[in-house]
């Protein structure tokens, strides 16, 4: 996200939506940040996949352990075996999509340094050629790997719950709801995805 300055997002968010203006002043400033390392973000967000922050950052923090603590690359994880992934909590399709990857990279069958030239749509049609990864994950790529500036991944559980708790929806937001409240937010609704999921913990707090 280089070059966004984040309190020109801030005070565009503030000024457009009252919600988001209290999720702001909350949370505090916006501490957003990219990793530029692809291939490491590619496995962390499959690491992700359908897991609380919680579970996920164990499994992750097992990951960089076994990694040496050293930079995190597509040749060193092909070194890994499936055995030792299962053992640091990646299930059986876990495995198989990171190892995958890693094989793809480097072939050369992806060449993830070139995707910052792409579209975010161009991006997405991209990354979900690779085995384990959909649009959720594509999505994450965007926005915390190359550090898009407007991506709003409805289909992301917290952010379902935050937009669900903080809009005060009887049932649980469906996309169309949520786009039309995030339609305010652009061209800034990674920033504000990045507020939901920090404005949820507050929620769940009971400081809300």
């Amino acid at each position: 996200m280089d070059g966004l300055d984040f309190e020109k997002a801030c005070r565009s968010l503030r000024r457009r939506d009252a919600v988001m203006r209290k999720a702001i002043n909350l949370v505090g400033p916006c501490r957003f940040e990219v990793d530029r390392n692809g291939f490491r973000m590619l496995v962390r967000s499959i690491v992700g996949q359908q897991l609380s922050t919680s579970a996920a950052a164990t499994i992750w923090r097992r990951f960089i352990e076994l990694n040496g603590g050293r930079r995190v690359s597509a040749g060193k994880t092909l070194l890994f075996s499936a055995a030792q992934l299962r053992a640091i909590g990646f299930s059986a399709a876990k495995c198989r999509a990171v190892l995958s990857i890693a094989k793809s990279v480097i072939d050369g069958d992806v060449h993830l340094a070139e995707l910052s030239r792409l579209s975010d749509e161009q991006v997405t049609a991209e990354l979900i050629k690779l085995r384990g990864v959909g649009p959720w994950t594509a999505q994450m790529y965007l926005m915390f790997s190359l550090g898009r500036a407007d991506v709003f991944p409805t289909g992301d559980l917290g952010i379902v719950n935050a937009v669900t708790a903080l809009y005060k929806f009887n049932n649980r937001a469906t996309e169309t709801e949520m786009l039309e409240i995030a339609e305010s937010w652009r061209p800034y609704r990674t920033i504000a995805s990045w507020y939901l999921w920090q404005a949820l913990d507050i929620v769940r707090q009971g400081d809300w």
